[in-house]
């Protein structure tokens, strides 16, 4: 019989009651998500990678590549904030692709 402990990744951790100081709340999030993908019209508004997708993306999926992301042009780390300007729709391709394995930032 093993009796190792379970790995760390494997630990489930609890979700904070509430938000962090000054990050919206879930509701806020999605109203902040949903206003983007209506000024996008559904459509990637990154065009950075030549593999983009075209047309119209889901609202939501199963996994990351079934539906679009929002994007913040400034990152939260770097003093960005939750704001329609700041925020895009894009595709996975861009998004993860271009922007956080290749560096590519968006105009």
């Amino acid at each position: 019989m093993n009796q190792f402990p379970l790995p760390y990744s494997f630990i489930r951790r609890k979700k904070r009651a509430r938000p962090r100081r000054g990050e919206p709340s879930a509701k806020e999030k999605t109203a902040l998500r949903w206003q983007v993908y209506q000024r996008a019209e559904g459509r990637c508004e990154l065009n950075l990678s030549k593999d983009c997708v075209q047309g119209v993306l889901e609202w939501t999926g199963p996994d990351p590549w079934s539906h679009g992301h929002l994007v913040h042009l400034r990152s939260r780390g770097a003093g960005g904030d939750w704001t329609v300007e700041n925020c895009r729709w894009g595709c996975f391709q861009c998004h993860l692709g271009s922007m956080h394995t290749e560096g590519k930032k968006p105009e």
